[in-house]
């Protein structure tokens, strides 16, 4: 039998159920119960709350995950905000794109989507490319594997396989026995090497380097190129890397954006501009 089918018939029964508990409010606090009765309800053919058509199979030992598994959705009201650009269109930016959450709930909400989905670690690639192939959202959403930070180069990157946690990986400053080279480049120059002249969303999670990010892409930035920003901040990572706390937010604010906490860790940001043309409609 496949992994894929693997799955018991009373792990598709409940998650199932789950899917019928409302408000999210209660399923979250409920199934954060059940995961103590239950801890394996299965990790293939993952259904979605908010687009029942998309199914993921993903990891049941990532905290990340288990999430997605019992209640349908990861970040809710990050998520939601998505769902609602991507209603509208354009190009979708994701770093650290791991199994592809985000990536596959931007293409299939408009079949003129597309995205590029950064992926530096090599163990998820493949998890990430079965998830779009499973969806048959391959024409819309390129797979890049490698990373994207402040310069052009070759750095450190270290996995978390003894915790099994496939987003947790990020760059070191120490080369280990956890940790491999990983081409880096630049979205400036990304973007000018694919003939990207505007991006609808930019979601950065990097554990710890997302200022980096940034930074790469000055150039679009200046410009207000970019239409929203998700950023989020990992301060021991960040720590280690010596990148400090403010950087981010200064930057961005410098260059004409709008930085708004949505979380104790997690940003959102948008061109003083589109604030404007907002109010007047």
């Amino acid at each position: 039998m496949s992994k894929a089918k693997s799955d018991s018939i009373w792990q598709k029964l409940l998650r199932h159920l789950l899917r019928f508990i409302y408000p999210l409010e209660l399923r979250e606090k409920l199934s954060y119960r059940l995961q103590g009765l239950f801890p394996d309800l299965g990790e293939h053919n993952i259904s979605f709350e908010f687009n029942r058509s998309l199914r993921f199979d993903l990891s049941k030992k990532d905290i990340g995950h288990i999430p997605i598994i019992y209640n349908g959705f990861y970040e809710k009201e990050v998520t939601k905000v998505v769902l609602k650009l991507a209603k509208q269109g354009g190009v979708l930016i994701d770093v650290g794109a791991n199994y592809g959450y985000f990536s596959c709930i931007w293409a299939a909400q408009n079949k003129k989507n597309q995205v590029h989905a950064f992926e530096a670690s090599s163990l998820n690639i493949a998890p990430l490319k079965n998830n779009i192939d499973k969806n048959k959202l391959t024409n819309q959403v390129n797979i890049v594997p490698y990373a994207l930070g402040r310069e052009k180069g070759i750095l450190n990157f270290c996995h978390e396989r003894e915790k099994q946690q496939t987003g947790w990986g990020g760059f070191t400053l120490n080369k280990d026995r956890e940790s491999e080279m990983v081409e880096v480049q630049t979205l400036d120059t990304y973007a000018q090497l694919n003939n990207i002249s505007n991006i609808d969303l930019l979601k950065i999670d990097t554990e710890g380097a997302d200022t980096w990010v940034l930074q790469g892409a000055i150039q679009l930035i200046k410009k207000q190129r970019i239409k929203h920003i998700f950023f989020e901040h990992n301060l021991p990572r960040m720590s280690l890397l010596k990148i400090n706390p403010s950087t981010a937010k200064d930057f961005l604010e410098e260059n004409g954006y709008i930085v708004e906490n949505i979380s104790e860790m997690e940003y959102y940001a948008y061109p003083k501009e589109s604030l404007i043309k907002l109010e007047k409609h």
